[in-house]
């Protein structure tokens, strides 16, 4: 009743030594203390997409409450539009506001007031923002009065990655609430 449990058991540790040796052959810097040990399973990741909307929203938001405005959540609807934007521009490799549509029509009468910055020239979305701030009008629309919503995407063609964020008021649907980091 043992030996077929204990004939596995064998195999099993037989197929990882081999397995082992075989992967220690191939990196010679593997040494023998650690040819046994599993290399740690891979943790579930949130989308690019999210964390990038995520960590913009935060960092948008810490920025409005130093100038005394509101913090903003991120909108699907508004992340859909900039996605859209970011794709245009990386596809033509070109930064224009209309490439898609005219801003009014692509954001609609859901979400106003609402504005909009493009950018290209940082792989980052912390390095786009400080580029932002630096800018008179982009800093006017990250400090948007009465914004609560927000949009951040991006895409690359392989010259550039593209930056759209759109902001906004209006009575918009949040997918997630993000609180600005203390």
């Amino acid at each position: 009743m043992h030996a077929p449990r204990l004939a596995a058991i064998g195999l099993v540790a037989l197929t990882a030594s081999a397995h082992a040796v075989e992967q220690n052959a191939l990196n010679p810097d593997a040494s023998a203390d650690n040819a046994l040990v599993s290399p740690p399973l891979p943790r579930p990741r949130p989308p690019l997409r999210d964390t990038v909307a995520d960590g913009a929203a935060a960092l948008i938001s810490a920025f409005r409450q130093q100038h005394g405005v509101g913090s903003v959540a991120v909108s699907d609807a508004l992340t859909h539009i900039a996605q859209e934007q970011a794709n245009a521009m990386a596809k033509r490799d070109l930064l224009d506001h209309e490439l898609v549509a005219p801003f009014s029509q692509r954001v609609g009468l859901q979400f106003r007031p609402a504005a909009e910055n493009i950018a290209f020239g940082h792989d980052d979305f912390a390095g786009t923002l400080r580029q932002w701030i630096n800018s008179s009008g982009h800093r006017a629309n990250l400090l948007l009065s009465g914004a609560k919503w927000i949009g951040v995407a991006h895409a690359s063609n392989g010259r550039r990655t593209y930056w759209a964020m759109v902001i906004a008021a209006g009575r918009g649907p949040v997918s997630r609430t993000i609180r600005p980091p203390a």
